[in-house]
């Protein structure tokens, strides 16, 4: 299994305001203005597109002017969201999960929809925001985004998936974390600067645990404070790089 945290979390309360449709050959959530020139790619954790937890932050992204779209990456089969009673049965789940979602179909889904993106939206800058599996994304295909945001990545390989970074990235890194931790942080920072990089953040959040930034406990104030720095961070981001000069 990628790590504990990794299926760990709440599922938060509230009503999704968008909607679903078909966007390159994916079923997705859409939010926001579809007229924007400012669009968000979401790629969300293990859990998938349905679990609320990322259609309401990505409505909160979307209140920033952005049109986000949440695309199903898994085929309707998501990792399931279960009690902590049965969490112990997730580990037989994880293999079959891997093999029906390798690397390179995850990265076909995501520049399908992104080639989808930009015909259709040919004036419109296209950022991705991925989280957990999701960041992996963010990293791996960076290079084909305007600018790309991961919080707490799984399963980035180290050092060899950061070597084709090219574009605007920000991280979002627990202290600690098995996946993506401080120590990591400051060797992604080192890496990046070697290589000449210099438009890049990475901000490390003490306090936290990998999956904060989707799956945190909302009714904990202090929690709940980690979880929208890491949304303001982001939006911050994106709002300096996804930025489309006037005609």
């Amino acid at each position: 299994m990628a790590c504990a945290d990794c299926t760990k979390g709440n599922v938060h309360s509230g009503t999704p305001v968008g909607n679903e449709i078909t966007l390159g050959g994916l079923q997705s959530y859409v939010t926001g203005d579809e007229n924007s020139r400012r669009i968000i790619v979401f790629g969300t954790d293990v859990f998938g597109w349905r679990l609320p937890n990322a259609r309401i932050l990505a409505d909160e992204y979307a209140e920033k002017d952005f049109w986000v779209v949440v695309p199903d990456l898994f085929g309707g089969k998501p990792y399931p969201f279960l009690s902590a009673l049965l969490r112990p049965l997730l580990i037989f789940l994880f293999i079959p999960f891997l093999f029906r979602n390798p690397k390179a179909s995850q990265e076909a889904k995501i520049t399908g929809l992104l080639s989808h993106l930009r015909e259709t939206h040919p004036n419109a800058k296209i950022g991705m925001a991925g989280f957990c599996w999701g960041g992996r994304f963010a990293v791996t295909l960076n290079h084909l985004f305007d600018a790309t945001f991961a919080a707490h990545p799984s399963r980035v390989k180290f050092p060899d998936e950061l070597q084709g970074v090219t574009k605007p990235i920000s991280f979002a890194a627990a202290d600690v974390d098995k996946q993506f931790d401080a120590k990591r942080a400051d060797e992604t920072e080192a890496l990046l600067k070697s290589k000449g990089f210099n438009d890049f953040e990475v901000i490390v959040y003490k306090g936290v645990h990998h999956g904060w930034t989707v799956r945190t406990d909302l009714t904990n104030p202090e929690k709940k404070a980690k979880r929208d720095q890491a949304r303001d961070q982001a939006l911050n981001w994106f709002g300096k790089h996804l930025t489309v000069k006037s005609t």
